[in-house]
């Protein structure tokens, strides 16, 4: 939904690889074609993922995430092999975005010594680090990212098999620069 008025707040790449793939038509992974089209997550921003990413239901969500603190919105492609999701509601802090996303990485790393993590990208509203780690049945490709809002910061992340990692990551990279803040509608 465009509202004319949103506010992009992604974190350009540089890559001139990302510059000949476009998720604004139909882009093919692992031999599935996706189409693209913008959501709105929490009335609070708007995402571009693919169409066939559909919400998971509580039960599944509780199986796939079963930890207490699990992401407040979860989609999936049709198999469920494919997450992208969002939790909102994190207080702001007045350290700087690329301090917060660095010290998350940080954290991370010392808990996961077997993780592999990259590079930390930030913006002054978006950042985000990508990793590989390991389940028992595959290995994964995962990329979280954080964005400040006007009120809160949003946590939010992707992953897929680490086989699909090279067809995923440029999409995944262009959809988070399509995140727009919603501007706050007013109550007549």
């Amino acid at each position: 939904m465009q509202y004319g008025n949103e506010k992009t707040v992604a974190v350009k790449s540089e890559s001139a690889e990302r510059e000949k793939l476009s998720i604004v038509s139909p882009v093919v992974i692992n031999g599935i074609p996706y189409e693209f089209s913008s959501r709105d997550i929490f009335k609070k921003f708007s995402i571009t993922i693919p169409t066939n990413f559909e919400e998971l239901s509580q039960e599944l969500a509780v199986v796939k995430y079963p930890y207490s603190n699990r992401p407040q919105i979860i989609f999936s492609n049709p198999d469920t092999t494919v997450d992208i999701f969002f939790d909102c509601g994190k207080k702001k802090t007045s350290a700087s975005l690329k301090d917060r996303v660095t010290t998350n990485k940080i954290v991370m790393e010392k808990l996961y010594r077997s993780y592999v993590f990259s590079a930390v990208k930030a913006g002054s509203q978006l950042g985000y680090f990508d990793f590989r780690s390991y389940t028992f049945d595959d290995d994964m490709y995962n990329l979280w990212f954080w964005m400040d809002l006007p009120d809160n910061t949003v946590f939010g992340g992707f992953s897929c098999p680490v086989r699909w990692q090279p067809q995923w990551q440029t999409p995944v990279l262009q959809m988070l620069q399509t995140i727009a803040i919603l501007p706050v509608k007013s109550e007549v």
